[in-house]
C-alpha cells in the first residue's frame, strides 16, 4: 500500500511587467523550476516529488498591470510524507517573488496530518532581480 500526500493551492503574484524589468513569465517559471512527471522524469526539479512525479503548476497571466499572474499548484505525491520539505519549498519559493498578493496551499498526508500554508507563513525577503 502506498503513502500519498495530496497538495492543492494557488499563488497570486502581482507585478508591473510593462514598467518594471524582471517581471516576466520566464522568471516566474525559473523560480518554480522544471516539473517532474511519471512520463517526463526530471532529476533537476526543486519541486517536492514522490515516486511517480512531483508538484505541478501552471502560470496564468490574467492581466498586465499590477494584477498579473496566478499560479495553481497541485499534486498527488506517491510514497511521500515529507511535510518539512513542502514547508521549506513553500517558504523558499514565495520569498523569491517580489509581490505575493495572496497564496495558500492545502497539504494532506494520507492517514496523517492536514494543514494549510499561506503567504503569512513566509518571512518577507529583500527584493531580488528574479521574479
Amino acid at each position: 500500500m502506498s503513502q500519498w500526500t495530496h497538495v492543492t493551492g494557488c499563488i497570486r503574484v502581482d507585478g508591473l511587467p510593462k514598467i518594471v524589468p524582471g517581471f516576466t513569465i520566464k522568471n516566474i517559471e525559473k523560480v518554480l523550476g522544471p516539473q517532474c512527471t511519471f512520463d517526463d522524469w526530471r532529476d533537476d526539479t526543486n519541486l517536492p516529488c514522490g515516486s511517480e512525479g512531483g508538484l505541478q503548476y501552471r502560470v496564468i497571466e490574467y492581466d498586465d498591470g499590477l494584477p498579473w499572474v496566478v499560479i495553481p499548484v497541485w499534486g498527488d505525491l506517491r510514497d511521500y510524507d515529507n511535510v518539512n520539505e513542502i514547508r521549506q519549498w513553500w517558504k523558499n519559493t514565495l520569498a523569491q517573488f517580489k509581490i505575493v498578493r495572496a497564496a495558500c496551499l492545502v497539504v494532506e498526508v494520507e492517514y496523517g496530518e492536514r494543514f494549510v500554508l499561506t503567504e503569512k507563513d513566509v518571512a518577507v525577503a529583500a527584493p531580488t532581480n528574479e521574479q
